[in-house]
């Protein structure tokens, strides 16, 4: 038995039972919505609804005799026809714009009815619509809290004698309900610079067999424009499809590449984009394995016995790390011990954080102007600041992070842990958020994204930035946000997965779910929330109050019998 074999069996097992997580994530969504409010930048959940059943629209062929307007109202409907490349909606063209039209350039979804302007004569018109969503031709999505207002020159003339589209702009228009019917969120994976992690970056397509096409050639062109200098990609520059499509033989995606670094690509490398094209089209329900071929030639992947793919979703420890009586505890199933090892803090310790291996502990004092660093192996660190931090995290490279009042993000080396008084955390640049004050800072478990809330009340937004680092991983700046589409004012948000986050108002009760595709999930509210703490999905979720600690369950909140405040989950 060639090592090939059970290498596709592991790869099968593996697909379907991602697609059976992708199911049940369905059912925890169900009640979300694209939100409006905006503009915000929209980057899905793995694989959202592409479980349900495919919608079906039979759009009609032009009418004999159909004049401009009735031929121009049809070809908008016919754009529900996903079906043979959009073969109704090209019978609507002349026969030279049919070949050129492009229908997936871009997708708009407007809120109310589209209104048709005659023009000058009869072989024009003026589409006037009102965009509350719009796709480009990267499937990357942005939704208006005011609409997008957009007019659009139609031109026509006759083609045997029956008036047709001679020019329009590329694309369709869909409403609310039929892109909700037709599109779906997909995840490309790219990866934190290690290779370590897999970077979720969610894009939206119409669900169609064609969809595992539009996949790869996307994920060919790179990310998405925030996360371009945070993440990297196994795929070498230059590279494209060597054909028109990503053909299926059986549930199999043969993927024909070519490109001029190809061929200097190590097995190494072979490995990982064998993973990137795996994992980007793991919600694809009609694919369970993948073959790559360069110029003609199959790439063969699995010849590396100790390859270990970039990890999807990076859990965290179910430990949480909190405060009893001034010192720093570990938290679990209703049980705490005093974190041993460490120097005991220099002042009463708030807001502890701790990174996954849990051998470096970071918190506040009382009044969020003082930063304590304490590791497992006698390192030290305190520093006053002029202005209030947000609570901190520490990231898995050992990186501890904090937002400050001023606008300003902070990152301590781990090197500068026992460097003495005068170390100093780098400032980490972002022009963007200049003027604002940071409330809540999170780095992402795979190191190359930031989630940051900026503001207060009508002012409060949630924001995902890429982490640029240097070589040595030390963080540079953060790249331009895109706006997380929450309609609460948000004072504090933390992940619970590499694509979700808990986001709350502590100031109005308020607490959602928040998928990077603008899904919201809204759980019961929780009077006098002080604090949260979030782990691994929104099963561990805590949320501390005057009166106590409380676990949600589904989406209504439990108390928890414990003294232990200010609890956290690791970075």
């Amino acid at each position: 038995m060639s090592a090939r074999e059970p290498r596709t069996r592991t790869r099968r097992a593996w697909l379907r039972a991602a697609a059976a997580g992708c199911a049940a994530l369905v059912a925890l969504t169900g009640c979300g919505q694209i939100p409006t409010d905006g503009p915000v930048y929209h980057y899905a959940e793995d694989g959202t609804g592409t479980e349900s059943p495919e919608p079906r629209y039979s759009p009609e062929a032009p009418a004999d005799g159909a004049e401009p307007q009735e031929l121009l109202r049809g070809f908008i409907a016919a754009g529900t026809g996903v079906e043979d490349d959009y073969s109704v909606a090209r019978e609507y063209l002349t026969p030279e714009l049919a070949s050129t039209w492009s229908p997936e350039e871009h997708t708009w979804v407007y809120r109310d009815e589209v209104s048709i302007e005659p023009g000058d004569s009869e072989e024009q018109a003026t589409l006037e619509i009102s965009v509350g969503t719009s796709i480009d031709d990267r499937g990357i999505a942005t939704s208006y809290q005011e609409p997008d207002e957009q007019s659009m020159d139609v031109e026509f003339e006759r083609v045997d004698g029956q008036w047709r589209i001679s020019a329009v702009p590329h694309g369709t228009m869909l409403s609310r309900t039929e892109f909700e019917q037709l599109f779906q969120s997909y995840s490309l994976y790219f990866y934190d610079p290690t290779f370590s992690y897999a970077v979720p970056d969610v894009r939206w397509f119409a669900s169609r067999p064609a969809v595992v096409t539009s996949l790869i050639s996307v994920l060919l062109r790179g990310p998405a424009p925030y996360l371009e200098s945070a993440v990297s990609t196994a795929v070498p520059e230059g590279t494209t499809l060597q054909r028109s499509s990503v053909p299926l033989s059986g549930e199999t995606a043969e993927i024909a590449l070519s490109g001029d670094q190809l061929s200097e690509m190590d097995q190494t490398g072979i490995e990982r984009m064998y993973s990137q094209f795996e994992q980007t089209l793991q919600s694809v329900s009609a694919v369970t394995d993948i073959t790559v071929s360069v110029d003609d030639r199959r790439v063969e992947d699995g010849r590396i016995d100790d390859y270990t793919p970039p990890s999807v979703d990076p859990s965290v420890p179910e430990q949480q790390v909190g405060v009893l009586d001034g010192a720093l505890v570990s938290y679990l199933d209703g049980r705490n011990t005093t974190i041993s090892g460490i120097d005991p803090p220099a002042f009463e310790p708030a807001l502890p954080a701790m990174n996954a291996g849990r051998d470096t502990y970071a918190y506040l004092d009382r009044d969020r102007r003082r930063l304590g660093v304490r590791t497992t192996d006698g390192q030290t660190y305190d520093a006053e600041f002029d202005a209030e931090l947000s609570a901190p995290g520490v990231d898995r490279r050992g990186w501890t992070w904090a937002g400050t009042s001023a606008g300003e993000v902070l990152a301590l080396s781990p090197d500068a842990l026992g460097a003495g008084p005068g170390a100093e955390p780098d400032r980490v640049g972002a022009a963007w958020l200049a003027g604002q004050s940071i409330q809540s800072l999170q780095v992402s478990r795979d190191g190359t994204r930031a989630l940051v809330v900026t503001g207060e009340a009508d002012a409060a937004r949630v924001w995902v930035a890429g982490i640029e680092r240097d070589d040595a991983g030390a963080p540079q700046r953060l790249g331009e946000p895109l706006r997380v589409g929450t309609d609460i004012q948000a004072t504090e948000a933390h992940w619970i997965s590499d694509s979700s986050m808990v986001v709350a108002d502590t100031g109005g009760d308020s607490v959602q779910i928040v998928s990077l595709s603008g899904e919201i999930t809204g759980l019961n509210g929780l009077s006098g929330i002080e604090h949260l703490s979030a782990g691994n999905g929104q099963e561990a979720v805590y949320a501390q109050t005057e009166s106590g600690v409380f676990e949600l369950g589904g989406t209504s909140w439990t108390r928890v019998s414990t003294d232990v405040r200010d609890l956290a989950f690791s970075g």
